[in-house]
């Protein structure tokens, strides 16, 4: 069957939402649809993502970027950006700096649905022209950015095929949004037009889909992100890296301060006084001013360091390598739908998981269910936790990874992606695929 794939982000760029895509794209061709990929490019992601998706069935188009004036202000005013004004009185309320509220007036007016609304010309160019020759039987678009959303629809009408939209996080609900009430109202609205015309929608945890079938009338479907087995059968041994009389808590990829930070884990980690020294903190990805001041000021800085970001395979090597490994969720109900990816990298790994905040979210609910490890926002109960810890390493009675029953067949990538082919299936918009479709000719 021909499958056109629309996602902003792709290999070779090392997102989150682009490793998805990648493997969606993989496993399609391997059961042997005739998948095309349009994407974007270039992003300001490391070009560290290999695919085994043949080049030739992509196509990368540039895009407007609309906030590269905003990226600008960035650079000339730096950390000035983000700044929030002293209250005017005590216990008043503190205000964003002039240049904050700049930025968020430039979002909100110009920032339609999102700022990659500047892709949505090039990609529905180049699918027309990819049109003329290669009709395709089904559109599957994968966002954010809902630009992908835009795309679909009107590619799909000019094909008279229908298009499925995969949210991995909500739009008009997202919890992350930081826009004015009346904007609010427009993305709404905006989502519902676009969707209208979709077949089905794709979600990644059970209370995001229940949201969108809602709001959308549609059929819908939990797709969660998984992990692929042979991602960690290639990844780079990384053990000698740590220090093997220490425990290692690793995290990997960025810090949002103030929402997903790793505020309770500081504090825990001043709480155990001298046995901090048994651990040893990595943060890879995020700035250092984004961990290293709240350390410093805990006195822990001595256990706790950044590192540079890592290409994909090796961050996976970290992961396998680790004794504990970090997940950071915002302590807030607006949390609760959320499944990320990186949560199924950590299982792939089969570490011991300390999720922080969001407790009643399907995050936390799925490390208690199959006993991942702690999840947890009360510092003294992650003290409490990792004193134990040391304490079983100091006598040599460390116990192994956590036991997961059956992790492969719950949560890879491959489990999850077949599920989506039955939903698709059970929809009629999925046939099995012709004999040698993954070799129709350009």
């Amino acid at each position: 069957m021909r499958i056109l794939l629309l996602a902003h982000a792709f290999a070779p760029f090392n997102a989150s939402g682009a490793v998805r895509a990648v493997k969606l794209a993989e496993h399609l061709l391997a059961t042997g649809h005739d998948v095309r990929v349009i994407t974007g490019t270039p992003h300001p992601y490391p070009e560290t993502l290999a695919t085994t998706f043949p080049a030739d069935r992509v196509t990368a188009t540039p895009w407007l970027r609309v906030e590269a004036p905003l990226d600008a202000l960035r650079r000339q005013l730096g950390h000035r950006v983000g700044r929030t004004s002293a209250p005017a009185s005590p216990g008043g309320r503190s205000r964003p700096s002039l240049a904050a509220r700049g930025v968020l007036a430039y979002r909100n007016v110009l920032s339609v649905p999102d700022p990659q609304i500047g892709w949505l010309p090039y990609a529905v160019a180049a699918g027309r022209r990819l049109i003329e020759n290669w009709r395709p039987e089904l559109i599957y678009s994968t966002a954010l950015p809902f630009a992908s959303h835009m795309v679909a629809a009107r590619l799909a009408k000019r094909a008279g095929c229908p298009w499925v939209g995969e949210f991995r996080d909500l739009f008009s609900a997202n919890p992350y949004s930081d826009v004015w009430p009346w904007r609010a109202r427009l993305d709404t609205r905006i989502e519902r037009r676009v969707m209208a015309s979709a077949s089905a929608v794709v979600s990644v945890s059970p209370q995001m889909t229940s949201y969108l079938a809602d709001l959308h009338a549609k059929p819908a479907v939990t797709v969660m992100n998984g992990f692929d087995p042979a991602d960690f059968a290639r990844a780079p041994d990384m053990t000698g890296m740590f220090d093997a009389r220490r425990i290692a808590i690793v995290y990997t990829g960025i810090i949002y301060p103030g929402r997903r930070d790793p505020a309770a884990l500081i504090a825990a980690l001043a709480m155990l006084g001298e046995t901090r020294q048994a651990f040893d903190v990595r943060f890879y990805g995020p700035p250092a001013d984004a961990v290293m001041p709240a350390a410093r000021a805990a006195g822990v800085d001595d256990v706790v360091s950044v590192h540079p970001p890592v290409p994909y395979l090796q961050s996976l090597g970290l992961q396998k390598a680790a004794d504990v490994l970090l997940l950071l969720l915002w302590d807030s109900p607006l949390e609760k739908g959320v499944l990320t990816g990186k949560l199924f990298e950590y299982i792939g790994a089969g570490r011991s998981i300390l999720s922080l905040g969001c407790l009643d979210g399907a995050a936390a609910e799925l490390v208690r269910a199959h006993d991942l490890g702690l999840a947890a926002t009360d510092p003294a109960i992650i003290a409490d936790w990792l004193g134990a810890r040391a304490r079983a390493k100091t006598t040599g009675t460390t116990t192994p990874p956590a036991s997961r029953p059956d992790p492969v067949s719950l949560f890879s990538r491959r489990a999850q992606f077949e599920q989506l082919e039955r939903f698709l299936t059970a929809q009629g918009l999925l046939s099995a695929p012709q004999a040698h479709g993954a070799r129709t000719a350009s």
